[in-house]
């Protein structure tokens, strides 16, 4: 005769309880909580990574992002410019429970106020190559998300002389509080238009984006060699070589070419 072992079931295993701030989540943390959050484990990693590269490379898009909002911005203005990406990282991964990333990022701001910046994996050689340079964050308690401000912070006298453009995302704060903190952290470089995504304006990504770049004047046909600075001026049956300067100013008005200038003669 078969015995039949009937094991009862134990349903009173731990359900981990999603945190929820309330109604004032989206005015702390920008980037919408993702369904899963992962495991939060931490990256051993301590080496820097190299840009991923793209096609042109005069411009590089620095990004941090925890639930990936801002990344995808990021991963946008990369697919339209083809140019280099590289995600800013914690030395330590952010907690996957949401209180528990508040408390860290209040801890983090407080300690910034102090001068103390907390430690980050991610550092850029030099900035020398790049025309501009796309610096993308969330925005925590309205100011630049600590591992971006770390690394503006590191970085600040290779920036100086860079042009830099500022993208973010929010729940709903503005961008004026992080845009002066990014120019007293590289009080050297030169700021652009910035682009702010919320919460009601995610869905509108891909437009605002290419809008925002047509702005700046940038595209990825806008490839020009950064070792070339002769052109060639026109003026009737005349035609003259000059060499520009090596500046940002130069580079700027090169990206503009060709160009026709109608000019007048007041004497």
């Amino acid at each position: 005769m078969k015995k039949i072992l009937l094991i009862p079931l134990m349903l009173l295993t731990m359900i981990p309880m999603a945190a929820c701030s309330g109604s004032n989540a989206d005015l702390i943390l920008p980037e919408q909580q993702p369904e899963n959050s992962g495991s939060g484990d931490e990256d051993d990693s301590t080496d820097p990574a190299d840009p991923t590269p793209g096609g042109n490379g005069r411009y590089l898009v620095l990004y941090c992002s925890r639930t990936g909002s801002t990344e995808r911005m990021a991963q946008q203005i990369q697919k339209i410019l083809d140019c280099d990406i590289l995600e800013v990282e914690p030395q330590v991964a952010y907690d996957s429970d949401y209180d528990g990333m508040l408390s860290r990022a209040q801890e983090e701001l407080s300690a910034i106020r102090q001068g103390n910046y907390p430690a980050i994996k991610t550092s850029v050689e030099d900035f020398d190559d790049y025309d501009i340079v796309f610096v993308g964050y969330p925005i925590w308690y309205s100011s630049i998300a600590t591992p971006m401000q770390t690394f503006l912070h590191n970085h600040a006298s290779k920036l100086s002389g860079k042009r830099i453009a500022l993208f973010a995302t929010s729940g709903s704060s503005s961008i004026s509080t992080s845009v002066d903190e990014a120019r007293v952290l590289c009080s050297g470089a030169t700021f652009t238009e910035t682009l702010l995504l919320t919460s009601s304006t995610l869905s509108q990504m891909e437009s605002r984006v290419s809008a925002w770049l047509e702005t700046l004047g940038v595209s990825r046909e806008n490839n020009y060699p950064s070792t070339s600075m002769n052109l060639k001026i026109t003026v009737g049956n005349r035609t003259i070589t000059a060499t520009m300067e090596d500046n940002a100013a130069a580079k700027d008005f090169l990206s503009r070419l060709p160009l026709e200038v109608t000019l007048n003669d007041y004497r």
